[in-house]
């Protein structure tokens, strides 16, 4: 977004050439510099070495990753930053690089956006069919980037709106599980169900595994456009769900969810959700798009369509609050009405 006293030119140029840091950052992942670096400080000659690259194209990138404050500079050697460390290498305790690696298949895609708008198909379709019939290895790097991309939310979302000791909670196409983790780690004698197809409960219990968490969480495969839910429970978990669907498959889930609770059950309702002419804010606009890239119908409803559907699924709206900074997602809470 353009400050204030910003000329247009300069707005134009920083929009226009924004894609230079994202490629910086995907070429040092791709490379292998910040493991390489993570295992000890080294200078620009020894980490082109030991990734295999031209040393004066190296001096340069790793001097860009220091002006982007990725790596650290103290003379001529560089050093990655600590706090970074679990997002960039690979191994390291809250390994995040499942973000980088599905960056980098969409860095591609994004450079054919004019073709998808006038096609109006996915460029790189995320749906369950598409994960169902493709790469396991495609599907563990976008679930894997959806945890890291969930965690600090799974949390936020535990405090806005806690559940009672001993409630049983369903989470529909909860992918990693790191929202039904995070409430089993909370609540006491809290029963978190998972819900989704089986690769990716595959991938889930394989991360959370890692994470120490695997034993927080009862799995089930199954289909959430065909299969019923689990039930009864006291509450059901939509998050992240209905920005990649349609408005018919939406409603299916909200009356799917509505059968599964217990009277007076609560229901979550979690995503990014644009203002109501969908041009605000920035970051959901943008995201809007990104859905529009992945899925058939993906993008980024309003909270007011969303809690019009939930107020006629036979829900009663409690509240929508925004998550906050620096998360830009909502939450929709409400009850099942008798």
């Amino acid at each position: 977004m353009a400050a204030a006293d910003e000329s247009p030119i300069v707005s134009l140029r920083r929009t226009l050439y924004a894609y230079q840091a994202s490629a910086a950052l995907l070429a040092a992942h791709s490379l292998g510099i910040f493991p390489t670096i993570h295992q000890k400080p080294q200078v620009a000659g020894d980490v082109a070495r030991r990734c295999g690259a031209d040393p004066r194209g190296m001096e340069r990138l790793l001097n860009a990753l220091v002006g982007l404050g990725l790596l650290h500079k103290h003379g001529a050697t560089y050093v990655l930053p600590r706090e970074l460390a679990p997002f960039v290498v690979p191994g390291v305790d809250g390994d995040a690089t499942g973000l980088l690696d599905l960056t980098a298949d969409l860095y591609r895609t994004w450079g054919d956006l004019a073709r998808g708008v006038k096609e109006g198909v996915p460029l790189h379709r995320l749906s369950s069919d598409a994960l169902l019939a493709g790469d396991p290895a495609r599907v563990r790097n976008y679930i894997r980037a959806v945890h890291t991309n969930s965690r600090q939310a799974a949390r936020r979302l535990v405090e806005m709106a806690p559940l009672l000791p001993g409630s049983t909670l369903l989470d529909v196409a909860g992918g990693s599980g790191i929202f039904a983790a995070e409430y089993a780690r909370v609540i006491p004698d809290l029963k978190a169900i998972l819900l989704d197809l089986a690769p990716t409960i595959e991938a889930a219990h394989e991360i959370l595994t890692a994470e120490g968490l695997e034993d927080r969480v009862t799995y089930r495969t199954g289909d959430y456009r065909q299969d019923p839910f689990p039930g009864p429970v006291d509450a059901v978990l939509l998050s992240n769900l209905f920005q990649t669907e349609s408005e018919e498959v939406c409603r299916t889930i909200l009356a799917k969810s509505r059968e599964a609770l217990r009277p007076g059950g609560t229901l979550l309702v979690h995503g990014m959700m644009n203002e109501p002419d969908e041009t605000k804010p920035p970051e959901g606009t943008m995201f809007s798009l990104l859905m529009y890239v992945l899925f058939d119908h993906g993008r980024a409803y309003p909270a007011e369509t969303i809690s019009g559907w939930i107020n006629q699924e036979g829900f009663g709206i409690r509240f929508i609050r925004p998550l906050g900074p620096p998360l830009f997602s909502k939450l929709i809470l409400a009850t099942r009405l008798e």
